[in-house]
């Protein structure tokens, strides 16, 4: 009865880990190249070697053609990579090309005949812009526009106004209004970071925040995505970070913003010059190998200042004796609250990979810590807040080839902590429930 019984528990744990590793074979974070190989004439080439390296792969993955021609080369992260096809008789032929995020493309080749095995074709080519294969709309934001794009503020997500049907809206109070996809509110939309969860449950958005410098790219689903996303019936916001290769690289970076390049609000007849403003962003980033073709890092810190003057004036109470007085008492009564919005924040990323046989390893840590003294909508003191949050993400990720490598079974593992602590409270809290200023409901911040 008892081998009975251990052999049912058995089976049951086998049928759970065959169920486990079936349902983590999808590439969200990782692309896949397959195609077929012919010759001039059209004739499928079987036996033929290809071979792609790039900066962002450790070591040269490698395929054989089948007797129909075709080849796959699966698990490959996004990047730019060479890819090299030979076989006896026929000249090599050399393609680069640059791979986005989470597809598989389609890359047929074609072979010319050469004397011998000395020829060789280099050709720069670019895979098709279309899937026929995916039912998923929507785009892919490439490296080239998070870096030459301008995004005000250097928020990443910012971008997701090119990707139709995304709207921003910079007004929203609540980050559940922030980003509507198709009509659908921001908390309906599920992000990701490297394959990690990524979505704040409570208010909408992403949770942990990442600087401009550490994204590779992102890719935003907008209809007709896998069941390997789920859990949103808005958008899918798939981003991946940068890693390091062979060679070390990196970028400084510092942007100014001042009230000297704003415009004056012209619905206020009142305002001769714009609200003074001073926001400093600083950051550095950089990555390179620890081991060569094995173990890689890639760190970005980035510092953020702001003194922000809300935009509010004190009311018109005429030019009587009277009312003059009454202006200067209230001048004074809430001079020692006429702070500016004072916000800080450092954002700090550290990511390693190796390339250990048929296993890529990945572990980072993201660390966003800041604060914010004296905000509010209104400007009185009684309506003002002191806010400050701290989110740490801690994740790891284990992506495996089994079996064949010209056809491999993907196999991917992740984990990840994540530590949120936030508080909010008065400004002023001396003031009370409403401001002693009642009379009006705007007021002027001078220049610190």
């Amino acid at each position: 009865m008892r081998k009975i019984k251990y052999f049912i528990n058995l089976c049951v744990l086998f049928m759970f880990i065959s169920f486990s590793l079936s349902a983590v074979t999808a590439q969200t974070t990782t692309s896949t190249i397959e195609g077929i190989v012919t010759d001039a004439n059209g004739a499928v080439i079987a036996g033929a070697t290809v071979k792609a390296s790039g900066t962002t792969l450790a070591a040269e993955r490698s395929a054989t053609t089948n007797g129909e021609g075709f080849y796959r080369l699966a698990a490959l992260p996004a990047g730019t990579y060479t890819l090299t096809i030979s076989q006896t008789g026929f000249a090599a032929s050399t393609s680069n090309i640059e791979l986005t995020l989470n597809r598989v493309a389609t890359f047929d080749i074609q072979l010319q005949v050469g004397s011998g095995v000395g020829g060789e074709v280099t050709v720069t080519d670019e895979l098709p812009l279309l899937e026929p294969n995916a039912s998923s709309t929507g785009l892919t934001v490439t490296p080239q526009q998070i870096r030459d794009l301008p995004v005000n503020g250097r928020e990443y997500l910012d971008l997701l106004q090119l990707v139709p049907g995304v709207a921003i809206n910079r007004q929203a109070t609540d980050a559940d209004e922030a980003n509507p996809v198709l009509g659908e509110r921001s908390g309906n939309n599920n992000f990701f970071i490297d394959g990690q969860p990524n979505k704040d449950t409570v208010n909408g958005g992403p949770a942990a925040q990442f600087n401009q410098e550490t994204i590779a790219e992102f890719q935003v689903l907008t209809t007709g995505y896998k069941a390997e996303f789920g859990q949103a019936s808005g958008a899918i916001v798939n981003v991946i970070t940068k890693s390091g290769g062979n060679g070390f690289h990196g970028v400084g970076s510092f942007f100014h913003r001042n009230e000297a390049f704003d415009a004056v609000n012209s619905l206020d007849e009142t305002l001769t010059d714009a609200p003074y403003l001073r926001r400093f962003d600083y950051s550095l980033a950089g990555g390179g190998p620890i081991i060569k073709d094995r173990i890689f890092f890639f760190g970005s810190s980035e510092r953020i200042t702001e003194n922000r003057v809300i935009d509010f004036n004190y009311p018109n109470l005429g030019t009587t004796p009277g009312a003059i007085q009454v202006d200067r008492l209230l001048r004074a009564q809430e001079s020692p609250f006429e702070n500016p919005a004072r916000s800080r924040e450092i954002r700090n990323f550290f990511k390693l990979n190796e390339q250990f046989g048929r296993h890529q390893l990945v572990q980072e840590v993201n660390y966003t810590n800041g604060y914010l003294r004296d905000a509010g909508a209104a400007g009185l003191p009684s309506t003002r807040n002191n806010s400050s949050a701290r989110r740490l993400l801690l994740a790891f990720g284990d992506t495996i080839l089994l079996g064949k490598q010209s056809n491999p079974f993907i196999v991917t593992l992740r984990g990840a902590y994540r530590d949120e602590p936030s508080a909010t409270g008065p400004a002023h809290p001396e003031v009370g429930a409403f401001t002693r200023a009642n009379l009006f409901t705007r007021q002027n911040c001078p220049a610190p």
